[in-house]
């Protein structure tokens, strides 16, 4: 009897179990510093496994996804079934976007294209750049519902530009830039979700300690735990830094970091 491999490497390919039956990802790297996981997720739901996942692996309608593959396997919510060696171009994406403003409710305003060391912010995604993949860590339970649903990176465009001449929200950045270096303290929120409490906790304990404003709550979706994180800042290099201390925390508890709030101008309490 073969027993299951519990630690994933880059070329495995992992099952998942939906409720649209089964589903596969090839995991294609990963990195400690920073800290990254990918996997490309492949297109389809089957009934039984396949004998070979050559055609799968390689097929155009893949795209690619960040999520905790190695503590996953550990914890049984997925198999690796297969190994499949990661092509040139299939390890890790060239270009990538993720959340560059959100509104009040947490919906997207602008957007943070990656092509290797540049880095652009957008209002309004292209054509092309609709299809570039997201970087976001997801849970488990994220990853389940984003196969089921056959999502897809192009179905998340955020909000539209308002029309030339509207006039903007309160609620809403009038600004897209992180603050500059003659700007007021402007208050920020960062959103980090993990897959449970304790975690969670620990992780708001930790940056209590370290001064910042701490929320820890159950998610809206009461499946994660999520860790409000507010504080001022007054300089884009200490905006940068707070984001990217964040970021790899969330990260080292295989948790997500979902974007930012920055409010237009506050003054400290």
């Amino acid at each position: 009897m073969t027993t299951q491999r519990k630690r994933a490497r880059p070329g495995d390919i992992l099952e998942v179990k939906t409720p649209r039956g089964l589903a596969y990802v090839h995991y294609t790297y990963v990195s400690k510093d920073p800290y990254w996981e990918v996997l490309r997720i492949l297109p389809g739901f089957f009934t039984t496994r396949p004998a070979d996942f050559t055609a799968l692996v390689n097929n155009p309608g893949a795209y690619f996804a960040f999520y905790p593959a190695r503590a996953a396997v550990s914890q049984g919510l997925v198999d690796v079934v297969a190994h499949q060696p990661v092509q040139p171009g299939q390890e890790f994406p060239a270009s990538y976007r993720r959340a560059g403003a959100r509104s009040r409710n947490g919906r997207i305003l602008a957007w943070l294209i990656h092509e290797g060391t540049k880095e652009t912010l957008v209002r309004e995604l292209t054509k092309e750049q609709r299809h570039l993949p997201i970087a976001s860590f997801w849970m488990h339970d994220v990853l389940v519902t984003s196969l089921t649903e056959e999502w897809r990176p192009e179905q998340d465009i955020g909000i539209p530009p308002e029309p030339e001449g509207t006039v903007a929200s309160s609620a809403e950045p009038k600004s897209e830039e992180s603050p500059s270096e003659d700007s007021k303290p402007r208050h920020v929120r960062h959103y980090l979700y993990f897959t449970t409490a304790k975690v969670g906790k620990a992780v708001a304990a930790q940056l209590t300690t370290r001064g910042f404003e701490v929320t820890s709550r159950k998610s809206a979706d009461g499946k994660n735990w999520l860790v409000l994180v507010e504080h001022f800042v007054s300089d884009g290099e200490q905006f940068d830094s707070a984001r990217e201390s964040l970021e790899h925390l969330a990260q080292e508890h295989s948790g997500q970091y979902d974007g930012y709030e920055l409010e237009v101008a506050s003054n400290p309490k």
